[in-house]
């Protein structure tokens, strides 16, 4: 495997796995629409398709040994703006970009889906158990897994990765992940406001734990990952969204936690088994802890914005697509004017 096409490039967790391909010797071609700031500027081994994953039909995948499927609308309130969108660019233009890069040669496809899948669990959940979907954005991962396992064969090796949420310090950086969300929020107004009661669970992963882990699925034999879907996690990381309030509070200690007792549209917990994916993968351990992600995540944050990037659409996907939208500058469809 040496070129290597990812898709959402620019994203949060692209413009962290990126840098980390290149040094590790991949040539590597980004696939972005661009909503979100500026492209970041890599001089080796690097360049950029600026293009929306709904119109690739003229795009040459043959050079390209794997895709790192990434681009999506994405995280569950962004997808509930338009159901019928969601599903366009997250289920439909997955598939066919898995279509093209089967045609035309690509060896291996490794998709971003998700554990929101799982939606609401009483118990562990495993890669076997039922899955629950309750959003749009869970729904259009859940199909796009079960259409990919069908494409897979002898030369085209699929892997599914149903990723745990996200968190930590990237270039591209997204406020509305639980982690992060609380930091910035701490941060901004020394008060932490919550929906819940802070019992849900959550499995959490830093994304420069997960880019590695990316890689490391581009490493590994075909065998060991073809038509299979692996949790991608680790166990230590299944926690309550109350750890996570006392964790940003040791970091924050003048931070006050408000528990509005006004429940959202967000009701999800879920644990989940990691042991497919420790099996299989047993020398990858957790590099960032979530409370070692907090600090840095303190550190960074204070370092490159001002205090006024908290107070505006900055970090906020959802955000940022209904300035672009009101502004005149995308359609109702999410494309470019």
């Amino acid at each position: 495997m040496t070129n290597i096409l990812v898709t959402g490039s620019e994203g949060y967790i692209g413009s962290v796995l990126t840098p980390k391909l290149i040094k590790r010797g991949y040539v590597v071609k980004g696939l972005d629409i661009c909503y979100f700031q500026n492209p970041k500027k890599l001089k080796r081994n690097y360049s950029l398709i600026k293009k929306d994953i709904r119109q690739i039909e003229n795009v040459d995948l043959s050079f390209f040994d794997a895709i790192i499927h990434l681009a999506a609308l994405s995280n569950d309130p962004m997808g509930e703006l338009n159901p019928k969108l969601t599903e366009k660019i997250n289920y439909k233009s997955t598939i066919e970009l898995a279509r093209q890069a089967k045609k035309q040669g690509v060896k291996r496809f490794l998709f971003a889906s998700s554990c929101s899948i799982y939606g609401i669990a009483s118990k562990e959940v495993d890669e076997n158990s039922p899955v629950n979907p309750i959003t749009a954005y869970a729904k259009s991962k859940i199909l796009s897994e079960k259409a990919l396992l069908k494409m897979a064969d002898k030369k085209f090796t699929v892997g599914i990765l149903r990723n745990s949420t996200v968190y930590g310090y990237s270039p591209q950086l997204r406020n509305d992940l639980v982690v992060n969300n609380f930091v910035t929020c701490a941060l901004a107004t020394n008060k932490i406001e919550i929906k819940s009661d802070g019992s849900p669970w959550r499995p959490l992963i830093d994304v420069r734990d997960l880019s590695d882990i990316f890689i490391e699925f581009l490493d590994a034999e075909s065998d060991k990952i073809n038509k299979k879907v692996f949790n991608i996690g680790f166990q230590e990381n299944n926690v309550q969204i109350k750890e996570v309030l006392e964790a940003t509070r040791r970091a924050i200690p003048a931070c006050e936690i408000v528990f509005s007792n006004k429940h959202g549209s967000d009701t999800r917990s879920y644990q989940v088994n990691f042991e497919r994916f420790k099996k299989i993968f047993p020398k990858i351990k957790q590099k960032w802890t979530i409370e070692k992600s907090i600090f840095d995540l303190i550190k960074n944050i204070k370092k490159q914005n001002k205090e006024k990037d908290f107070y505006s659409d900055k970090f906020s996907r959802m955000a940022t697509i209904k300035k672009l939208t009101t502004t005149g500058k995308l359609d109702k469809n999410l494309y470019w004017r």
